[in-house]
């Protein structure tokens, strides 16, 4: 038995020097990984916020930048609007002067209709 126990020991003693070996390999590796990305971190960060550069500001420019067009988008949906409700007023006093309110009320009626099923559309998606 204690032949068997000596030639064990004498075994893994070579299989914890090779696993110990690994282990250390793998913990120098995962290391050497977070220095990278600490540093791949810094990179983005001073490329997108160019921090020490002669161009500081650049990020609150590209904001206000991104107001303006945005501004500018609202704006041209506000005149959108006041076009259609042109053409949506239009529209109705023609059809008040051609059926006398019959017809329109029907459209009104499928408009309302139209918009309650989009409503409800709307909150199924966001249900489910």
């Amino acid at each position: 038995m204690e032949y068997q126990l000596s030639a064990a020991q004498k075994r893994f003693a070579a299989f914890d020097a090779s696993r110990s070996a690994s282990v250390d390999l793998l913990a120098a590796a995962i290391e050497n990984s977070l220095v990278r990305l600490s540093l791949l971190q810094a990179q983005t960060d001073r490329s997108v916020y160019r921090h020490g550069s002669r161009n500081g500001g650049e990020v609150s420019l590209a904001l206000e930048q991104g107001f303006r067009v945005l501004k500018d988008e609202e704006r041209e949906m506000q005149d959108a609007i006041r076009l259609l409700d042109a053409r949506l007023g239009e529209y109705e006093s023609m059809l008040m002067l051609i059926d006398g309110g019959g017809y329109l009320d029907i459209v009104r009626e499928w408009t309302r209709v139209k918009q309650d099923t989009d409503e409800c559309r709307r909150d199924l998606v966001r249900l489910s």
